[in-house]
């Protein structure tokens, strides 16, 4: 009986978090797809990626594994493969996303229980390179253009990561085309110890149409927290995030998204509400303001006869 057989019909079964194998980091077969393994520090690239044993050096070169891989045959197209990462601050700038790929970072790096990648991203795919998803992973810029910069992109998924403004980032996320299908979860969008400002423009940009946007559970703090900045935008959530920004929380202007269960701190003078939130108040629920000058709810709170 082969070990994947084995491991579903005795105790020792499967553990799946959002359709990932999780044993497959211990090189066990993956329920699905290909599993590829980085190692920053003693990988190379020349290796197959198939074990930690013949890890790859690079992201890049894994991503370049694992498309072909999808891509190959019907047995993929449907498959979803998995990139397991580790070592002492990766450092690459990447331009092309794994499709139908989850990476997951693993080990540590310092005193950090995630794996730190620095550089910055810059997708601008025509829409066929789809679902990414990041996971458990520290991205850090070194200058100050955005960490992730995706144009026209379908599938992105950010769950348990770090986004740090190493140096006076403009965001650390910017959708600068038409994208859907896009959830940020349980991430920390943050200014380092060096007391750098926060992301200088907005933590999370949102430049062109967006279709299914889910920011959910974040602690979120830049100049601008979300901004919403195109009329375009359809089912937005925005829900239960600590957002601390220097003026505007939150600035949508398509004044379409959903905004529930936030808790708000903004630097700025509430005393004219727009300066530190611009939302549609009809479709906000269960959130709290705290500005220079007070605490608002939004909405305010009425009793109806």
């Amino acid at each position: 009986m082969g070990i994947d057989k084995f491991r579903r019909k005795s105790a020792f079964k499967a553990i799946s978090v959002n359709g990932i194998d999780l044993y497959g980091g211990l090189g066990m077969p993956a329920i699905s797809g290909k599993v590829y393994y980085v190692e920053c520090n003693a990988g190379l690239d020349t290796q197959d990626g198939l074990s930690w044993d013949k890890a790859k050096k690079t992201l890049a070169s894994a991503i370049t594994a694992s498309n072909a891989n999808i891509a190959a045959g019907s047995s993929g197209w449907a498959s979803r493969n998995t990139i397991f990462i580790k070592g002492d601050a990766c450092t690459e700038d990447l331009t092309i996303f794994p499709a139908k790929c989850d990476v997951i970072g693993c080990g540590s790096c310092d005193a950090m229980n995630k794996t730190r990648i620095i550089g910055h991203h810059i997708e601008t795919g025509d829409g066929t390179i789809q679902s990414t998803g990041w996971y458990n992973l520290e991205f850090k810029n070194d200058g100050v253009a955005t960490i992730f910069t995706v144009t026209t992109y379908s599938g992105l998924y950010f769950g348990d990561c770090i986004f740090t403004a190493d140096a006076d980032s403009t965001h650390a996320i910017l959708t600068a085309g038409s994208c859907d299908n896009f959830t940020i979860k349980n991430c920390w969008f943050r200014n380092d110890e060096d007391g750098h400002d926060p992301f200088d423009t907005a933590a999370i940009g949102i430049a062109g149409a967006i279709y299914n946007l889910f920011i959910q559970d974040n602690f979120i703090e830049g100049d601008i927290g979300i901004d919403i900045d195109n009329a375009t935008s359809y089912n937005v959530v925005i829900d239960n995030n600590t957002i601390k920004a220097v003026t505007l929380v939150i600035d949508d202007e398509s004044s379409l998204a959903v905004i529930t269960n936030n808790r708000m701190i903004s630097a700025g003078d509430g005393t004219t509400l727009a300066t530190v939130f611009d939302g549609n108040i009809a479709l906000c629920a269960g959130n709290i303001l705290t500005t220079s000058n007070g605490c608002v709810e939004l909405p305010a709170y009425t009793t109806y006869a």
